[in-house]
């Protein structure tokens, strides 16, 4: 049985999650990083893909100022392991696995856990397993838009959780809450079902699961 995955993103009303230049902005507002952080708390992993270590450089802890609880095991999909030995994710406050190319040359670093994972990119149900054997059972996957995508393509989820803010940031290229290749056609189109829609100040949350239709 593969753990329960919880997708969870904000963008703006229109889509985006970064500036044009794919420049990391705040677009949750304080009460749902309050949810975002006490998400974490409860999952026993948390997944980002190294695109996201290497633009954002974030530590994936919990933070105290919005939510107390233990820190999840942060996950980094990193196929050609470039993540840099400066990244806030190797600063040992919680522990960290790096899932690489079955090929790409290993470098140790203290505290990390390295596992070889597919080729040309991670075999993500066989992490999925690897994980569930090591206990894993509540997983969140924060992004970016390529990781998101790779999780919604193969239906890996449970839950979709988007923060939608109450601004514009427009641009054709700007990154979005899906990137990757996208459905080339209309009858192969990912149907969600939306469990729940609530206000969290000046923004919503939608709550979506894979349709049962």
């Amino acid at each position: 049985m593969e753990p329960y995955i919880i997708l969870n993103c904000a963008a703006s009303a229109d889509g985006k999650i970064a500036l044009p230049n794919r420049q990391k902005i705040n677009i949750s507002n304080e009460k749902d990083f309050a949810r975002v952080h006490a998400l974490r708390s409860e999952c026993d992993a948390i997944i980002v893909g190294i695109d996201t270590i290497i633009e954002d450089n974030p530590r994936l802890t919990v933070n105290q100022n919005y939510s107390s609880g233990k820190n999840p095991l942060r996950i980094i999909l990193d196929t050609n392991y470039r993540t840099p030995e400066n990244s806030k994710v190797l600063d040992g406050s919680s522990k960290t696995l790096i899932a690489i190319g079955n090929e790409t040359n290993d470098k140790k670093i203290p505290h990390i856990e390295i596992v070889r994972c597919g080729a040309k990119e991670i075999n993500l149900k066989k992490l999925l397993n690897l994980l569930n054997e090591k206990g894993i059972k509540k997983i969140l996957v924060e992004g970016g838009e390529t990781v998101l995508w790779s999780f919604l393509e193969k239906q890996l989820f449970d839950e979709l959780n988007i923060f939608i803010s109450n601004i514009i940031i427009g641009g054709k290229d700007t990154p979005t809450i899906a990137g990757g290749n996208g459905f080339m056609s209309e009858k192969n189109l990912l149907k969600l079902q939306i469990e729940d829609i609530k206000r969290i100040g000046d923004g919503i949350l939608i709550k979506y699961s894979k349709s049962k239709n």
